[in-house]
């Protein structure tokens, strides 16, 4: 079950909820197109979403721009940085690794480890779209 919790949280945004694929994306759209078992496109769906560490955000529009052309349409992300997942025991913790740019020693990578604790699960696997659920094979 744990392991099951941990392959969901690795395919979605912990911000916000959202996939961290794109159905508009034709590589994606085309892996899941005619899947129908259910543990196929959930297996599919988290293997094109765990190496992704970004919730893509909506291309933001210029001001200075006059064209009508509008910005290309998005899933909706927030934009918000993505932690690698870890499983201890019956323990989840979320790993944050720090840029090399930051402010910090350049030469060390700190990572921050924090405990993912049971609520802030709940909360983050409610927080997902009802059409993000049918493409993670997953019922509402």
């Amino acid at each position: 079950f744990i392991v099951k919790v941990k392959k969901i949280l690795e395919s979605i945004c912990v911000n916000c909820g959202k996939l961290k694929a794109d159905i508009s994306d034709p590589n994606f759209a085309d892996k899941i197109r005619h899947v129908r078992d259910l543990k196929t496109r959930m297996a599919i769906v988290w293997n094109h979403c765990k190496s992704k560490m970004v919730c893509e955000a909506d291309e933001q529009r210029d001001e200075g721009d006059l064209d009508g052309e509008e910005p290309k349409k998005g899933h909706g992300g927030c934009g918000h940085l993505q932690p690698v997942i870890r499983k201890e025991g019956l323990k989840l913790f979320l790993q944050y690794k720090k840029a090399k740019d930051d402010d910090e020693d350049i030469k060390t990578v700190h990572q921050d480890k924090r405990l993912f604790t049971p609520s802030e699960g709940y909360t983050t696997l409610m927080k997902i779209p009802d059409s993000d659920l049918h493409l993670l094979g997953l019922s509402e």
